[in-house]
């Protein structure tokens, strides 16, 4: 071996750094560089070392090799490449690098690197070596001799591998990368690239090709822009890639585009990139006309994923209601249930192939546990689908996004919660107002522990609470003023014994709390009467001492906590009707006091009902939803059936069949 001495690159270290690219990108440019060599096979490998995991990456090719004159000029200069003047390699094919700067891509695959080439020149057949290390990426050492090999070529061996290539050389998505990288060019020229002596065949790999083209006036002239649009039949991690006029590609970022269920990669031409290539890596912030062309590539994009999204959806949707998988009727009236089936159609397209690999019964059952999470927790599907469908993280990613950022979620989420309001409401009216209903319906166990979990009919910024130790003790060492028994505990379970012997089941306690500089409580407490119980003069009376007694106990003394109770029946009875409507104060107070702070209100079930009403008045106009009875009683049906008295829960259970045998 002829020592040729070493080469230094005239350029500071720090640039020389920024050169330095990522495993991925650093095996790419070793295998462009085989390819710029006319190589027809290139095969890139690992070596194992004696405990079994890779210590060296290799790329070895048939091409036509490096010179010892050519390593001498192109590996002591950055920027002279031969590649820069030439428009295509001597066989004829399109050219992938022109700065000479991938040599310093391989550190990104091993920090010590070396080339062992042969090639043929006017003084014969040589052989020469060019090693590096990344601890001194300006300097590479040169030796070159005689060689009798029976064939040219180039293998590029890289040694001290980081951890980031370790995990890269075993990634399964690997071959895919490269295989997308590369697919153009492998169509195009027809040579053979492999890994681990596995063929990169993007034929076997592809669903279906586009050929599409999109335009962009920049300085006076229009520039063509034609695109290449892959489907796979796998799942590829998607990537826009920036290619020359021959479609090699020159530079990858993400799409950014939304296109559940489809797997692609998209291809820009334009020879201009490769005249830019130094200004690619910064996409949308590169000077122009680049920004503007990757704006029109993404808008291209659009439009023709939107397409075969409706040609796709059209197709799945037409099988799965020939063979009644399709959990929606079309006839969906209310808002809430139409933005169900418009959310429900974008994922089911992202979930089709895994939908379609399963049979017919099973397809119509996931499609339907589909319809119900996306009606119960819209925010929370893609987590579903991603434990379904096997996703790479930027389809995963994707996915998330477009159902974080769809208005539909957020509408299908509040569009529900009203429609759900609106229908306790009708239920509760049938509660207290149909005689078949009303007369079986027990104060306590039934009705109260419904209205405990349906506490926004009273106040909407009350919540139900049983953590006020102080407020629950006070409560039942006054219980015993109502006559009837008040009971308070956490979430209407507990049952205890009254002083009469009686077990009865707490009322509603509800609390809120005001941000003060020193807290201050304020607590609503509701003595519910079955609907057929009238309120009168004794009733009225009770509560009101019962509120005093409770204010004025001493364990609150010193504090601001402020009380109202309210007591609601059927009707009021004539005196307890006249106190409700007193001048100097609001309808429906009795008794209101300062010191202590104690408001007590005597109310109606229909006036609750009218209140509630009225706070949704709004929304229900806007969502053009008037629940009648029976979407009512079956509401109780879903949410409240283990409360049910026997004979409404045979009548909410049939009118919960007839509603789903409505909507779907």
């Amino acid at each position: 071996m002829t020592p040729m001495g070493t080469v230094r690159v005239t350029a500071k270290a720090d640039y020389l750094d920024r050169l330095i690219s990522t495993p991925r990108q650093g095996l790419l440019e070793l295998i462009w560089n085989a390819l710029d060599a006319d190589a027809t096979e290139v095969h890139a490998d690992i070596q194992d070392g004696d405990l079994g995991g890779p210590i060296a990456v290799t790329v070895s090719d048939n091409g036509r090799g490096i010179s010892a004159d050519r390593a001498d000029a192109e590996f002591g200069s950055l920027g002279g490449s031969w590649k820069l003047a030439a428009r295509s390699t001597e066989g004829g094919r399109g050219l992938h690098g022109r700065q000479g700067r991938g040599r310093f891509s391989a550190y990104g695959i091993g920090h010590e690197a070396t080339w062992d080439s042969v090639s043929d020149s006017t003084e014969g057949r040589t052989r020469t070596v060019i090693t590096g290390r990344r601890a001194q990426p300006d300097e590479f050492n040169i030796r070159s001799e005689k060689s009798d090999a029976e064939s040219t070529g180039t293998t590029v061996t890289l040694s001290t591998l980081p951890t980031a290539t370790t995990r890269y050389v075993e990634s399964d998505r690997l071959v895919e990368q490269l295989t997308s990288a590369l697919a153009i060019y492998l169509l195009e020229y027809k040579p053979r690239v492999f890994w681990r002596e596995r063929e990169l065949n993007p034929s076997s790999l592809i669903e279906a090709t586009t050929q599409l083209s999109t335009s962009v006036e920049f300085e006076g002239e229009t520039l063509a822009i034609p695109i290449t649009i892959i489907e796979w039949k796998n799942t590829v991690e998607r990537a826009l890639y920036l290619c020359n006029d021959d479609g090699i590609a020159l530079a990858t970022m993400h799409p950014g585009i939304q296109a559940p269920g489809f797997k692609f990669t998209a291809y820009a031409r334009w020879n201009g990139f490769a005249e830019r290539a130094h200004d690619l890596l910064l996409q949308d912030s590169a000077p122009e006309p680049i920004p503007s062309i990757i704006d029109a590539v993404r808008e291209t994009l659009r439009a023709h994923f939107k397409k075969r999204f409706d040609e796709r959806f059209t197709r799945l949707i037409d099988e799965w209601k020939a063979e009644d998988s399709y959990p929606f009727s079309g006839n969906e009236t209310k808002p809430a249930d139409k933005a169900t089936r418009d959310l429900f159609d974008i994922v089911a397209i992202a979930a089709a192939p895994a939908v379609e690999k399963i049979d017919a019964k099973s397809r119509k059952f996931s499609l339907r546990l589909l319809k119900e999470a996306i009606e119960t927790s819209p925010e929370t599907v893609h987590s579903l689908l991603e434990e379904v469908l096997t996703l790479t993280p930027q389809e995963a990613e994707e996915l998330r996004e477009l159902i974080d950022k769809t208005s539909l979620s957020s509408m299908i989420a509040a569009s529900r919660r009203i429609s759900d309001r609106l229908e306790f409401l009708s239920s509760l009216e049938a509660m207290v107002n149909e005689p078949d209903i009303k007369k079986v319906m027990l104060e306590r166990s039934q009705l109260h522990r419904i209205l405990a979990g349906e506490t926004w009919v009273f106040r909407e910024e009350y919540a139900l609470v049983g953590d006020d130790v102080t407020l629950r003790t006070v409560l039942k060492t006054h219980r015993d003023l109502l006559g009837d028994v008040l009971l308070t505990d956490e979430d209407v379970e507990v049952e205890v014994a009254g002083n009469d012997g009686r077990v009865g089941v707490v009322d509603l306690m509800l609390s809120k709390v005001i941000a003060q500089p020193q807290e201050r409580k304020e607590h609503l407490i509701i003595e519910l009467k079955r609907p057929s119980v009238h309120v009168g003069r004794e009733q009225l009376q009770q509560i009101e001492d019962y509120a005093f007694a409770v204010a004025t106990d001493n364990r609150f003394a010193g504090l601001q906590d402020t009380f109202e109770f309210w007591i609601i029946g059927d009707q009021l009875n004539d005196f307890v009707a006249l106190k409700a409507r007193q001048d100097n104060l609001e309808p429906g107070v009795t008794l209101k006091s300062s010191n202590p702070n104690i408001t007590v209100r005597a109310v109606t079930w229909a006036q609750v009902i009218r209140d509630a009403k009225h706070r949704l008045h709004f929304v229900q106009k806007t969502l053009g939803y008037d629940p009648d009875s029976e979407a009512g009683l079956a509401y109780l049906q879903r949410r409240h059936s283990e409360f049910l008295p026997k004979s409404v829960a045979t009548k909410t259970d049939e009118a919960a069949r007839v509603q789903d045998g409505a909507t779907v």
